[in-house]
Order: C-alpha cells, then structure tokens, then sequence
C-alpha cells in the first residue's frame, strides 16, 4: 500500500487516479461551455450592413443594425427582429468555431497548464522522507509533465491543422478551383452566400 506524508498529514494514495482527472477536466469544460453562452455575441454583413447578434444563434431574435451592444446589452442604433435564413447557418457554424478556438481553448488549456504546473511543484515540495533522489513524488511528478506536454501536444494539433488543411487544398488544386469561383486564391474556406436585410 501506498503511504505518502503529505503536509503534516498520512494520505493514502501519492496522486489523484486518471479517472478523477477526467473528471475534474469534464466538470470544467461543462463549466466553461455554459456560462460563456450567455455572453457570446458576433457580427456578420447583410447587404452591406454591419449586424450584431448576442448568443450562439445569429437569427429569429433581435438583432443590432449598424451599431454593437454596449456592457448592458443595449444596442447603440437600430434593435430589430431578424427572421432566419438558409445562410445564418454558415454564420452560426463560423461563431462556434471562432468561439471554441479563440475563446474557450485559450483558458482551458491556461488553467490545465496551471494545474500540471500545481502538481509538478507539489511533487518537488514533498516532505523529506518521501523524496527520492533528484526529485520529489514519482507519480504526481509524472503526471503533472504528462498534463503539461499533452497541453502543447493538443494546442500544436489544433492551431496547425489550419496551415496543414490549407497545404493540402493548395496540393489538391481547391485553391484554384476559389480563383474560379471568385474568390482570391487560398479563399477556400470563404462561403459567398447573401443575407437579405429584414424590411
């Protein structure tokens, strides 16, 4: 059996199992997947006009026409009520790719970052009498550098997979295939489709 000292106290077990872990990680990724929602608001043009939109669906609620929503969800100019479109999908799948790349990876990579980084010190600051040589808690050591390199593992497969997809389209000749259809070359990823203003 496994006894480690740990602050003045006798813990069973040197480091929390991988399923507490997973655990821990699903909890904050439900954590952050809901309260943000609330506050997620994009843009995106209709016949030329700047329209903003609060939440994660860009349609069939009041939107804001020229202006933007100011700290209390006021909009500044014209507040109207937008019926839904076949390209409002586009624009609602563009906002929940923007919103998990840019603004919910970020932290949560930064906060299990934090936590590997938590438990490598605590490894290294184990009482005495648990230390081995050139090191502290073998497993809690193991795996907080476990947590932090699958940390850069994960954000270098997500931010390059854009530069390998356009590599590969480029290969395959989709980015000429976007000059033809009108758009500039490596335009690949743009969808021309036209939002009508409500009248």
């Amino acid at each position: 059996m496994d006894n480690t000292r740990r602050f003045g106290r006798l813990i069973e077990g040197s480091s929390p199992s991988r399923g507490t872990m997973k655990k821990i990680f699903a909890i904050l990724i439900l954590i952050s997947l809901l309260f943000p929602l609330t506050s997620f608001a994009g843009t995106y043009q209709a016949n030329g006009t700047d329209v903003e939109y609060k939440g994660l669906i860009p349609c069939g609620q009041k939107v804001c026409i020229n202006g933007n929503y100011n700290e209390n969800g006021v909009c500044s100019v014209i507040e109207k009520e937008f019926p839904c479109q076949f390209c409002h999908f586009f624009v609602m799948l563009d906002g929940i790719i923007d919103f998990v790349l840019f603004k919910l990876i970020p932290p949560v990579a930064v906060l299990m970052l934090v936590i590997g980084g938590a438990m490598f010190i605590i490894a290294r600051l184990a009482e005495p009498e648990t230390l081995i040589p050139g090191g502290g808690d073998p497993k809690l050591l193991s795996q907080g550098k476990r947590i932090m390199t699958s940390v850069f593992i994960g954000l270098l497969i997500i931010f390059s997979g854009w530069i390998f997809i356009n590599w590969f389209f480029s290969l395959i000749g989709l980015s000429d295939f976007s000059i033809q259809a009108g758009l500039g070359p490596g335009e690949w990823n743009k969808i021309e489709c036209s939002i009508e203003l409500p009248e």
